[in-house]
């Protein structure tokens, strides 16, 4: 099973091992929590009707095709119905996405180093995000009564595809203990910033 045993026999423990250059030090790590995340129901509102919508339309397809050929064997008129399949996906992944916590959980690890924050994805392949301390922005902690949540980290200014300037976000989460990565994330920037060599004073 994938995440039991010996650390070292772990996937992601090993990846994590291997991402860390020499003398990085692990401070704080965590896997998402494997539970129904309820806010994701929202899209509902928009994935329900969607995918009745796609349903409809591909069974009124084929029947206004079954009934024009008559029982007959063109393949290519029982094509068109088949347009409708990838909206019907389409709205089947929607509608599982409050749901892909409970698939990814053991397939994610966080982890904060003293030098950078890191995610890593094991899918098909091994997926690694990293960025470093120093471009970490503001941080957005959100948190539950029984203290477990989300970090928020901006990380940069980029554009969207109308050119209109947007905030580019790290996101930490859902793990059991929020408040410990975003402790762990604040002391390792402090760090950083005590250990960085002072500016040169201005020559007069």
């Amino acid at each position: 099973m994938l995440g039991s045993g010996h650390p070292y026999s772990d996937p992601l423990e090993i990846a994590l091992q291997r991402e860390l250059v020499e003398g990085e030090r692990v401070m704080w790590k965590a896997r998402p929590l494997s539970r129904i995340m309820w806010t994701g129901f929202a899209i509902w509102l928009f994935a329900v009707p969607w995918t009745a919508f796609a349903v409809f339309w591909t069974v009124m397809a084929y029947a206004g095709v079954d009934s024009m050929t008559d029982g007959g064997s063109s393949l290519l008129a029982y094509a068109f119905p088949l347009f409708g399949l990838p909206f019907i996906l389409v709205g089947l992944a929607m509608m599982s996405a409050p749901f892909a916590p409970l698939l990814w959980a053991n397939r994610r690890m966080f982890a904060v180093t003293d030098r950078r924050v890191i995610e890593l994805r094991l899918a098909r392949q091994l997926q690694s995000k990293s960025v470093d301390l120093s471009e970490l922005g503001a941080i957005e902690r959100t948190e539950s009564r029984d203290g477990s949540g989300y970090l928020k980290i901006a990380i940069g200014i980029s554009r969207d595809s109308d050119g209109d300037r947007q905030i580019d976000y790290f996101k930490l989460g859902e793990v059991s203990d929020v408040m410990q990565a975003d402790d762990a994330i604040r002391t390792a920037r402090d760090r950083l910033a005590q250990s960085a060599p002072l500016p040169e004073p201005l020559s007069s």
